[in-house]
């Protein structure tokens, strides 16, 4: 799994608890301050194992993270501080298995007018996700729980050439 502007990591340490011993999280955030939160809270804990913590000083094209390399990516509360998102969901497509999971906050309900929710759409079917559907849900931001909408996206199956 994927947490991509992981942040202070407040989705890093569940995560980590849901894929377990055998699994992977990569804590993904452009900030050092946040990594070093991040950093911070792991360490010493039973998660710390699974967790690894990348910095991409701002690209978005995440060359260390292997094509079809992970079973599924998280985009919380990220899109409204990325100009350019086709770089980035192009990126995540790579990474992710054919089929793979990529969960979206978009969080234009928290920051109304940062995030256009019909370019989003199309930004997605343009890098080969499609939106299965959507859910409301209470979601941390800035460590309050809010309603707000999640895009459950898949993977087109087969990479276009």
């Amino acid at each position: 799994m994927l947490d991509f502007g992981c942040g202070p990591g407040g989705y890093v340490v569940p995560l980590a608890q849901v894929v377990g011993p055998g699994g992977r999280v990569i804590a993904v955030d452009k900030s050092p301050e946040q990594l070093a939160l991040l950093e911070a809270s792991i360490e010493g804990t039973p998660e710390r194992r699974v967790i690894q913590v990348l910095r991409t000083n701002g690209e978005l094209t995440l060359d260390a993270i292997g094509t079809g390399s992970l079973d599924g990516a998280l985009l919380f509360d990220v899109l409204q501080h990325v100009d350019e998102w086709t770089p980035l969901f192009e990126a995540l497509r790579r990474t992710l298995v054919p089929g793979g999971l990529l969960l979206v906050n978009p969080s234009h309900l928290s920051h109304p007018g940062r995030v256009d929710a019909g370019r989003l759409e199309t930004t997605l079917e343009r890098a080969r996700f499609s939106v299965d559907r959507r859910v409301r849900n209470r979601v941390v931001h800035y460590d309050r729980l809010r309603e707000e909408e999640i895009l459950v996206c898949r993977a087109h199956v087969a990479l276009s050439a």
